[in-house]
């Protein structure tokens, strides 16, 4: 049973990293882009199930909350817009608790001293995951205007490519650590998180040239 677990999850996981790269490559928006996205949605979950039965806990709570971003960038990728059902706010808030409990345990494994490195990861993501939930959180529940396109018509192009692409970093940085891919466990943990983050910031300026956004007030 454990290898065709694994099986599934190695091939949900390669379907995921290939999709996800096609996406970031080819031309944004058409049939093509419609149906490679919906094919790397889907895949995420037997990727998170087969993960969270044959891996680790930190990998699956790193999973689950790479699955928060793809799922929520799908919903405003889908909808064209960002309006927030009742189904969206609840599970806002089931992960914003699930990325806040992430945080506080890298922090007590740290205080006790059992694992360093499982701690600063748990601590790092954690505290990104934290920030990113928080956010919605407050914006999409509470109707704080955080964000700088918040209320902006093209609001709903940017959360859906930006967390598309943050899932795909979290997919990539499971990827390096199971395949040890630059043979020390923390910077195959950091790494593609790094590298990932700035090309995210490179190609969110990129966007927002094309759109001529960069001059744009935010909208009161």
């Amino acid at each position: 049973m454990e290898e065709i677990l694994k099986l599934i999850h190695a091939l949900s996981g390669f379907i995921v990293l290939i999709t996800g790269l096609a996406q970031i490559i080819m031309k944004k928006g058409g049939k093509a882009h419609r149906t490679i996205g919906q094919i790397y949605f889907w895949s995420w979950i037997p990727l998170i199930a087969t993960g969270a039965l044959i891996g680790s806990l930190l990998i699956t709570f790193f999973g689950l909350l790479g699955f928060y971003m793809v799922f929520m960038g799908y919903r405003f990728g889908r909808k064209k817009s960002m309006s927030i059902s009742v189904f969206d706010k609840a599970f806002i808030a089931t992960f914003t608790l699930g990325a806040f409990f992430l945080l506080i345990w890298g922090i007590l494994i740290l205080l006790l001293k059992e694992n360093k490195t499982f701690g600063v990861v748990a601590i790092f993501f954690g505290a990104i995951f934290t920030l990113v939930t928080i956010q919605d959180f407050l914006e999409y529940i509470f109707n704080k205007k955080l964000r700088k396109l918040r209320g902006h018509k093209m609001e709903w192009y940017f959360e859906h490519f930006g967390r598309m692409y943050i899932s795909f970093i979290a997919a990539t940085t499971a990827f390096a650590v199971i395949q040890n891919i630059f043979f020390v466990e923390l910077l195959n943990w950091i790494l593609p998180t790094l590298i990932g983050t700035v090309l995210l910031i490179r190609t969110n300026k990129h966007y927002y040239k094309k759109f001529k956004l960069l001059d744009e007030k935010k909208p009161e």
